[in-house]
């Protein structure tokens, strides 16, 4: 008697197609969120890193910011314009002189001096819509110090920056905390704050609601708070 050949009904057929259908979705789904969640994931840290990168570069230049007393005019040539420089800072920005510029080549008429300042700005960004933090800076010093120099953004999508200037000469606690500071207040006596605290809050991946903002906090204490005397130098 003749065997009858072994094969697949069109219902099991049909069943296993819809089953592969299933399990194809399912996989494709589990690697779409994968690479997502990747790409998420990379994003928050790039960002963290930006923050990062801009509080590291702003606390080193406010330590190393200084005040120098001026030349006398019988004590340089008459063509030398007399170099002005102090610490000028707000709620939300800052000039100052600072000791922390690099050289970025060797055969540069600069020096490690800078003028340098931060400010907000509301930006072009398509990303974000918070404001953009700008920096300025001169590589020389001369008898404009908020004038001159290149200015370019630094960071978008600021949802906060704040300044705090610890006053050393007020009460100990919070009150001496100070939204800001003029070195040239007191002419016979400039100074710079014994610390600074700095505030930065970062809108996340493009202003997503899901997640919290970033938030850095971190403060500096200029290492020179007296002007410094370039006649005594030379």
């Amino acid at each position: 008697m003749p065997r009858r050949s072994s094969g697949f009904t069109l219902i099991e057929v049909m069943v296993s197609i819809a089953i592969l259908m299933v399990v194809s979705v399912a996989v494709w789904r589990t690697m779409a969120l994968s690479f997502e969640t990747r790409e998420r994931v990379g994003a928050i840290n790039d960002r963290y890193q930006e923050g990062r990168q801009v509080m590291n570069r702003l606390a080193r230049e406010v330590r190393m910011a200084f005040l120098r007393q001026p030349v006398p005019q019988n004590m340089r040539e008459q063509t030398e314009p007399n170099v002005i420089t102090h610490f000028k800072g707000e709620g939300d920005e800052l000039h100052f002189a600072t000791t922390a510029h690099l050289r970025l080549h060797a055969d540069a008429k600069e020096s490690d001096q800078a003028e340098v300042a931060y400010f907000l700005k509301s930006g072009d960004s398509r990303k974000y819509r918070g404001k953009t933090l700008y920096r300025r800076e001169s590589k020389r010093l001369d008898d404009k110090p908020e004038r001159g120099g290149t200015v370019w953004p630094v960071i978008e999508g600021i949802k906060e920056f704040k300044i705090e200037y610890w006053d050393d000469r007020k009460e100990i606690g919070e009150r001496a905390w100070t939204r800001s500071w003029d070195s040239d207040d007191d002419p016979a006596n400039p100074v710079l704050p014994s610390r600074v605290r700095i505030t930065l809050v970062l809108e996340n991946l493009n202003g997503d609601r899901e997640l919290q903002p970033l938030r850095f906090v971190t403060e500096a204490a200029p290492k020179i708070r007296r002007p410094i005397s370039p006649v005594a130098a030379q």
